[in-house]
């Protein structure tokens, strides 16, 4: 049965912790490929592959043998040999042949990109016209027209006894060509990586090897009995049909290796290209593994990340929003006061004041003495306050200030405010006169008593 993430229902497994017992997909891993490691313990993951890839190719050979003998396969076979007891008798007739053979071709490629992704059973005829395996078709039809161009010339025209070091020769590449054709998409690309199926294959590879040189040594010894025996009108349609069904039960086989060996072998099925793109548009594991220690519930341990994040970034916003998002969620309300703070001065510095009202708030519901330890941070939230229309809450984190924070620079200034807030919005000129009073009189300095002055004015208090 296929396995799901245990964090992502939805999607398939590809990796277990058997330290844990947990199935997880890419997003809940850190690492790639080889090195793919559980979020949760930073321990080491086993790959779940499935039970296909590890059974030996010779254990279903007669599967092989009968994929020629498919309806499908076998209609394409017989429509393409039969025109050759016309045309094999001139020589332009060979051009006309070669070209009907590009159809055998072209449903070669299809059923070898089918049952590389798993799909056994011979292609419908519609697939010839599919949108895929287009640069696998040419490059197949330039292999097998060099290939069976350089045989033939062999056999007919040089002699007989070089076709066959040659045909052993081409028998013995070929798997490597077309698995590497499969693999990189183009024939200029699979040339540079031809000899790494059969490094990864190692004894499938040589006995995949050796099983297709005896099937093509065998059609070829009967295509050149057949033609020694019969006439050419009849020799060139059935020895034809030999070939093609030799070609058929050679793309069967490297199809199944192609999905047994899709991850050695870096095949690009559609399942592989999807989880690639998802790997490659996946958040960063940072992110993905405070998501898994979540979904387990390790709230704790979110909140130590969260927390050693913001002692080297103290105003970040993003990381206070989650860390404040989860002390909010677990109703952990004392690490909410305590942590309030630095919210608020990371929201004024990222241009979020619109939001302190109501996050000030949310905070009073939770204890309605709350004020933040900062006098300047008290001050500038007192401002928003008063502009919010709460001018009573902005009174209450100004008060005081001289003895909480007696030797901060910017004290003149808030008992200004707190003086304005008393007169023009609660209507108390009187206690705005004595923090007026009390700037005057404690702090000198010419700049201090402008400041005092131009106050009175604009809240038209009588001079002191």
């Amino acid at each position: 049965m296929k396995q799901t993430c245990k964090y992502h229902p939805g999607t398939a497994a590809q990796w277990y912790c058997p330290r844990d017992g947990i199935a997880f997909c890419d997003d809940c891993v850190g690492g790639e490929g080889e090195q793919a490691r559980s979020l949760l313990s930073n321990k080491s993951l086993e790959p779940l592959t499935p039970v296909l890839a590890r059974t030996p190719f010779w254990m279903i050979l007669p599967f092989f043998l009968r994929y020629p003998l498919a309806p499908t396969a076998a209609l394409v076979l017989l429509l393409a040999a039969l025109p050759l007891a016309l045309l094999s008798a001139h020589p332009a007739g060979w051009v006309l042949a070669a070209l009907l053979w590009l159809v055998p071709l072209r449903y070669a490629a299809q059923a070898l990109l089918a049952l590389s992704r798993g799909h056994f059973d011979a292609p419908p005829l519609t697939a010839l016209a599919g949108p895929e395996g287009w640069p696998l078709t040419v490059g197949m039809a330039v292999i097998m027209a060099v290939t069976v161009g350089t045989l033939l010339l062999l056999a007919w025209q040089v002699d007989v006894r070089a076709f066959w070091p040659a045909l052993l020769m081409a028998l013995f590449l070929l798997p490597s060509v077309l698995l590497s054709l499969l693999r990189a998409g183009s024939l200029p690309a699979a040339l540079k990586i031809i000899h790494q199926p059969w490094l990864v294959l190692g004894v499938h590879g040589l006995a995949m090897t050796a099983l297709v040189m005896l099937i093509g040594g065998l059609a070829a010894a009967a295509g050149l009995m057949l033609a020694d025996l019969l006439p050419l009108w009849l020799a060139a349609p059935l020895t034809g049909w030999l070939g093609g069904a030799a070609f058929f039960v050679l793309v069967a086989m490297l199809g199944y290796l192609a999905c047994q060996w899709q991850e050695e072998l870096d095949m690009p099925t559609p399942a592989r290209l999807r989880r690639e793109r998802r790997r490659r548009h996946r958040r960063p594991e940072d992110e993905r593994r405070l998501e898994v220690l979540l979904r387990e519930g390790r709230y704790d341990k979110v909140k130590g990340i969260l927390r050693a994040r913001l002692d080297k970034q103290p105003q970040a916003l993003a990381l206070q929003e989650q860390l404040m998002q989860l002390l909010f969620a677990t109703a952990d309300h004392d690490a909410v006061l305590a942590q309030a703070e630095g919210w608020l001065l990371a929201l004024l510095k990222h241009d979020q004041a619109f939001r302190v009202a109501d996050i000030m708030r949310q905070l009073r519901t939770l204890d309605e003495k709350y004020r933040p330890q900062d006098p300047a941070l008290c001050a500038d939230i007192a401002g928003l306050l008063r502009e919010a229309g709460q001018p009573r809450q902005a009174l209450w984190l100004l008060q005081d200030l001289h003895q909480r924070a007696p030797e901060w620079p910017g004290l003149p200034q808030a008992y200004l405010l707190l003086a304005s807030i008393l007169a023009a919005d609660l209507q108390l000129p009187a206690k705005a006169e004595q923090f007026i009073r009390f700037v005057e009189s404690r702090f000198r300095q010419p700049q201090f008593r402008t400041l005092a002055r131009e106050c009175r004015e604009t809240l038209q208090l009588p001079a002191g």
